[in-house]
């Protein structure tokens, strides 16, 4: 896992676009091109090895592939909870295998539903959870961390990032955000694109304290499930989330005046 992963400058428009390349965290093949893995990484260190670990993983996302050899380095036993389907991808599944995990299946269902199903489980059988969306201060301060040296090391008066959750852009716009230790310009304005609503995310920001007029949320012309796949992007991107962001830049770059760094959250396989 590369945990220190580069900033590289593409060219956008004729300007030219900081990106920090946290698609480059995992190689694609051992590990997901993921930027979250890290902030994953922290949470592991908290936990007993002597009990397993379960964790609920929905088709097309990269959480139990992560967790799967995160734990196997650890010698944590881990639990690859999921709900079966024809659409859900065997090639997450194959790689989850290859790191000798369990897994418990999930009669398809909603959400909410599945993940209290699996809490409700694993307090039955001893079994640790992480929170969902990996929301623990632990978590959120590795990405705030990591993200601080890299507003030190780059002038930047825009961030463009993308938001499910709300949780891993949390602790990354936070040591962006006007009010930090870091930066009291007014101008510096974070730009954050979400598939979901713009009300999730800001409520998800307030929880942590996070609250600035400098702060923007937007929510993507795109659907969730619309990967872009014929959407051209000069490195490495994730449809669901972060090409989506990208392709608002596109869109906007006009009205953003300065120095711009677009943060690549993940890749694609």
């Amino acid at each position: 896992m590369r945990i220190d992963t580069p900033v590289k400058e593409y060219d956008l428009k004729g300007r030219k676009i900081l990106v920090k390349r946290d698609d480059l965290m995992g190689d694609g093949n051992v590990l997901p091109p993921w930027g979250k893995m890290s902030g994953i990484n922290k949470l592991l260190d908290k936990l007993n090895p002597k009990y397993p670990l379960i964790h609920l993983a929905v088709n097309g996302s990269w959480s139990g592939w992560a967790l799967s050899y995160l734990c196997k380095q650890k010698d944590i036993k881990f639990i690859y909870a999921y709900p079966p389907s024809k659409t859900y991808s065997e090639f997450i599944l194959n790689k989850a295998r290859e790191n000798d995990c369990e897994f418990h299946e999930l009669k398809p269902n909603m959400m909410a539903i599945l993940y209290n199903g699996v809490k409700k489980y694993a307090k039955q059988n001893d079994i640790q959870m992480l929170p969902y969306a990996f929301d623990h201060i632990d978590y959120r301060s590795e990405l705030k961390n990591r993200a601080e040296k890299v507003f030190k090391e780059h002038l930047v008066d825009h961030l463009v990032i993308s938001a499910g959750s709300g949780v891993t852009s949390s602790g990354i716009v936070q040591a962006f955000a006007p009010g930090s230790d870091l930066f009291s310009n007014s101008i510096k304005q974070a730009q954050v694109i979400t598939v979901s609503n713009e009300s999730t995310i800001n409520k998800k920001y307030k929880s942590h304290y996070i609250s600035s007029s400098n702060i923007n949320v937007y929510k993507s012309e795109f659907k969730f499930d619309d990967m872009m796949e014929d959407y051209e992007v000069p490195f490495p991107c994730n449809g669901t989330w972060d090409r989506k962001a990208w392709k608002w830049l596109e869109h906007n770059i006009e009205k953003l005046e300065g120095n711009i760094l677009f943060w690549n959250i993940g890749g694609n396989i």
